[in-house]
């Protein structure tokens, strides 16, 4: 029996068929199935090169070994510039926390019931949901700002 192709040109194609289907699966949202298709293609480059000559067949795994975790890393790196991956990922997070409205220390006026969180009034007519440090504090009752908890002012009666 002839062959049409010989088992190096075959194991490059699967190979090269394989790399094609893994950035395919990187561009388009396919769930996987190229992704797996890629990667049974890849092995099968190994096996038809191990079954023509084992040492070759060797050569071809530890280079897909070595080269597997070095092209995912650059293909992550490049996969949020792509329009799927733009698409697909969040924006990135504002890391700082806005100040606080109040500060410890100040004094105001509770709006509404605090048992134990409510609305205090404190200077500037700025409005904020307070903690009470102990018990229930009523409406139109003199607060002093005596900590920060979660950016929220804990306050305590006057």
């Amino acid at each position: 029996m002839t062959m049409i192709v010989s088992p190096y040109a075959l194991a490059a194609m699967l190979l090269a068929i394989g790399v094609v289907l893994l950035i395919g699966e990187l561009l388009l949202p396919a769930h996987g199935a190229m992704a797996a298709l890629g990667i049974c293609s890849a092995i099968g480059a190994v096996i038809v090169a191990a079954m023509w000559n084992p040492w070759a067949g060797l050569l071809m795994a530890l280079a897909l070994a070595v080269a597997t975790p070095l092209l995912w890393t650059l293909a992550i790196r490049i996969w949020p510039r792509t329009p799927v991956g733009r698409r697909l990922m969040l924006p990135p997070v504002d890391a700082t926390p806005p100040p606080p409205a109040v500060r410890v220390g100040e004094t105001g006026v509770a709006i509404s019931q605090l048992r134990p969180m409510g609305v205090c009034e404190f200077a500037g007519g700025v409005r904020v949901e307070a903690t009470s440090e102990h018990g229930i504090v009523e409406p139109g009752t003199s607060v002093k700002v005596i900590a920060l908890v979660n950016n929220r002012p804990m306050v305590r009666m006057l």
